[in-house]
């Protein structure tokens, strides 16, 4: 009987898909069965978790409280990936390949919640087992069931506080000691055990490895785990830092100071737009790293500004409220739906001086002035935001790498054809891979005359923000 019930409150159909079977949603009322329809369209579709959770929010009405489940368990499982694997593979015999794709992803979801959240071990792995069941999948369950509490008995209660083939990093610096060593020898293959532990891809865990010391290493790579905060940056117009505070705090939202005098940090993910001063333009979300830029370009009032790309819009804002709405902010994307997000944020900070414009891919259409400074934010491979975007770790290649750096090149290259003389540039990227930063810039000052380098800055992850790298140019007279 117990079993007939579940089956009439699924929410899941089965659906052909490819030849393959797969299990479809239909509704949500638990934070885990939103994790596990997320994680699936991500494995399906590759879009990010962002864009997944947010369109399923705006059509379900989960709580506050279920919503935060959801977002905490899929992104976990995304940025712990590799190393939950790790972990499975060691308590099970069969091949991977012989596991059924759905059963091994409610399977991460389960060694997330044993490992790393604060879920008591039994509620972990019941809440995964009656999740087998309300997807209609009671077979899986006393399978799950046995390996989910062969992972809990592989933790001990211990914490060391270096790298070892039995300590798996938890958060801090800090590692939970395995009572059984599962993972690849530091000391004989160091990329393959910080890939593993630290769940990053070989190629880019080798990349860290070779030019790294041991101590940047260790904080880049906790900080790409760490569960990013909430940085509001606080708009300079229309509040004050104090003003803001006060007013969160009245709402019970845990806040403190940020790295930036402008910035203030949240402990818990929210719904931002339901924050207060979040209508009144108060403040906008950007971490203290993305702030640099436009303090770094210094807009004074009366310049023309180009940012050319601009969107989400972040950096665009920033410089007009630093020039007290008074510099020219000319904002650039190729994407008409990303900048629809500037047109959205200039509205809601109020702000008077800043022209969004839609361009081509090869800038031809850039509107013609003679700019004081160019900000170039470009697109890149995000190594340095890891924590904050956690699909980017598995689209990290080499090769595309190369690509990035052909057109971060030429957007830099388009920077200089617009800056007038005496002019500055900021280039700026959330990279931390040198073929993107310093090689770069060194690469195109040498090859063009007349452009100059007068700083550069790079900013490794967790030191003490998302890592970044900027450079401010000068185009010679």
């Amino acid at each position: 009987m117990n079993s007939r019930r579940h089956k009439q409150k699924s929410p899941w159909k089965k659906a052909s898909l490819d030849s393959r079977e797969t299990l479809i949603i239909d509704h949500f009322d638990t934070g885990r069965m939103l994790a596990w329809f997320a994680l699936q369209n991500y494995d399906d579709t590759g879009r990010f978790l962002s864009e997944i959770l947010s369109q399923v929010d705006s059509q379900h009405s989960l709580a506050p409280q279920e919503r935060g489940l959801a977002v905490d368990v899929a992104s976990g499982v995304v940025r712990r990936r590799r190393a939950l694997d790790t972990l499975l593979e060691s308590q099970i015999s069969r091949p991977r390949s012989n596991v059924e794709p759905d059963l091994w992803r409610l399977l991460q979801l389960g060694t997330w919640q044993v490992v790393y959240s604060r879920t008591p071990e039994h509620a972990a792995v019941d809440t995964t087992v009656e999740l087998a069941k309300r997807v209609g999948r009671e077979r899986w369950c006393n399978f799950t069931n046995g390996v989910l509490r062969n992972i809990a008995r592989l933790l001990s209660t211990d914490t060391i506080d270096d790298f070892a083939t039995d300590a798996l990093p938890i958060e801090n610096g800090s590692y939970r000691k395995l009572n059984q060593s599962i993972l690849p020898d530091p000391v004989a293959d160091l990329p393959e055990y910080i890939g593993r532990a630290f769940s990053l891809p070989r190629s880019l865990a080798r990349r860290w490895c070779s030019r790294m010391s041991r101590s940047d290493l260790t904080k880049s790579c906790f900080h790409s785990l760490k569960v990013p905060q909430i940085t509001l940056r606080v708009n300079r117009l229309a509040a004050t830092v104090g003003q803001v505070q006060n007013a969160l705090q009245e709402q019970g939202v845990d806040v403190t100071p940020g790295e930036n005098d402008w910035s203030l940090n949240l402990a818990h993910a929210s719904r931002v737009t339901e924050l207060p001063g979040y209508s009144e333009g108060w403040w906008s979300v950007q971490d203290d790293s993305a702030m640099l830029p436009a303090e770094l370009l210094a807009p004074q009032p009366g310049e023309k500004i180009l940012d050319l790309c601009a969107a989400p819009g972040g950096k665009t804002t920033h410089l007009a409220e630093l020039s007290g709405d008074a510099a020219h902010v000319t904002a650039c994307d190729v994407s008409e739906g990303r900048l629809h997000r500037v047109v959205e944020s200039i509205d809601r900070l109020k702000l008077t001086n800043a022209t969004p414009v839609l361009i081509q891919r090869d800038g031809s259409d850039i509107p013609e002035a003679d700019y004081d400074a160019v900000l170039v934010d470009v697109p890149c491979s995000n190594t340095g935001v890891l924590s904050r975007r956690p699909e980017a770790r598995w689209r990290f290649r080499n090769d595309e790498v190369q690509e990035l750096v052909q057109l971060q090149t030429r957007l830099l290259l388009t920077a200089f054809d617009h800056v007038k003389s005496g002019g500055r540039i900021i280039y700026s990227t959330c990279s931390i891979e040198p073929e993107e930063t310093s090689q770069l810039v060194e690469s195109v000052t040498q090859q063009v005359p007349g452009l100059s380098l007068e700083s550069q800055h790079l900013q490794l992850p967790g030191q003490p923000s998302d890592g970044a790298f900027q450079a401010l140019l000068k185009k010679n007279s």
